[in-house]
């Protein structure tokens, strides 16, 4: 089964990014970076993917976050994902990005939308 997790607010604190979601509508303990990331052109996301022993979890991150995470990025800050207590640091969140901002560039099976909005942040 797959749950969706969307990012509500954005934080830079001592070279972290905490992305942030305190409201979701299941629980998160038991929940553990995956390690990759996926793209959901039609809402002009970037997900990030949980799991647990049952479920995977799509942490979605939406355009209106992509200068926050383009700035961790530049700063090689470590990106985190954030709700009430719970702390999960995303790995390998830099190299996934880079590969998927590499391969929409230029290519038209992302959508046209999902092309102009990635390269208008991160490849300017």
């Amino acid at each position: 089964m797959r749950k969706k997790l969307v990012i509500e607010k954005a934080e830079r604190k001592d070279r972290r990014l905490y992305l942030i979601n305190d409201h979701p509508s299941f629980l998160l303990e038991e929940a553990r970076p995956k390690g990759h990331m996926l793209v959901d052109s039609d809402h002009l996301s970037f997900i990030y993917i949980l799991e647990t022993d049952e479920d995977f979890i799509y942490v979605a991150i939406p355009y209106e976050f992509w200068n926050d995470v383009k700035q961790a990025l530049a700063e090689e800050a470590a990106v985190v994902l954030k709700s009430g207590e719970l702390e999960f640091e995303l790995t390998s969140f830099k190299e996934e990005l880079t590969y998927l901002i590499e391969n929409i560039d230029g290519n038209a099976n992302y959508g046209e939308q999902m092309e102009q909005a990635v390269k208008e942040i991160f490849l300017t």
